[in-house]
């Protein structure tokens, strides 16, 4: 499996282009503002054949370019179900007025909780991690040992939870009993910042040591 990162956008957001170099087939995790000619131009020069667009959650800097892409590629989006409202009606679910518009736009399918999608000869698993978001979901790679997660845990610190929707309590339950339960050696890819593994989250992340 490879896995080519991008940051963009105004809050350094990381998406994902994920695909198995022998089928070529792929798809994107994550779609920051100003990360479609990054995604693109990857895909036309590995002759990638985009199946799907999977979001962890439906903030707006995970989600801004998801339609343009969907567009370019003739791929599908997935969401978990009790996100979708705020990819519905993007401009009116942000918490403060931005400089510029999001287009609005609707999901193919809803991801749940063990839901598996296929890349080639590779299989990501949707876990279903609420608390970041109502419907905040990670993928998991055990053939790869490595998990996408969002924004539901960073390298030494977990999601906002004070935003609309967030619940620490619910959080928390999500990491540790859905992400830490992962031996420690699968990678933690985040969607910002650094990445870490389960095992020095387990052992250095403050929000679970208290």
């Amino acid at each position: 499996m490879r896995i080519l990162p991008v940051e963009a956008g105004p809050v350094s957001t990381i998406g994902y282009l994920v695909f198995d170099e022998d089928s070529k087939e792929g798809v994107i995790i994550d779609t920051p503002l100003e990360s479609t000619n990054y995604f693109t131009g990857e895909i036309a020069s590995q002759g990638i054949y985009l199946k799907h667009i999977l979001l962890t959650h439906s903030h707006w800097d995970h989600t801004a370019d998801a339609p343009e892409l969907k567009r370019k590629t003739d791929s599908t989006i997935l969401i978990h179900q009790n996100d979708e409202y705020r990819v519905k009606a993007p401009n009116e679910n942000t918490i403060w007025e931005l400089p510029f518009k999001l287009e609005a736009f609707s999901a193919d399918n809803h991801l749940s909780d063990g839901t598996k999608i296929k890349i080639g000869k590779y299989e990501l698993e949707t876990l279903f991690t609420p608390g970041h978001t109502e419907g905040g979901v990670s993928f998991v790679c055990h053939s790869e040992k490595v998990v996408f997660t969002g924004d539901t845990i960073f390298n030494m610190s977990i999601g906002r939870v004070d935003l609309p929707g967030g619940n620490f309590d619910q959080l928390l339950g999500s990491i540790r009993h859905k992400l830490m339960t992962l031996p420690d050696d699968y990678s933690l890819l985040c969607g910002h910042g650094d990445p870490s593994t389960v095992g020095f989250e387990k052992s250095n992340n403050p929000y679970l040591n208290e």
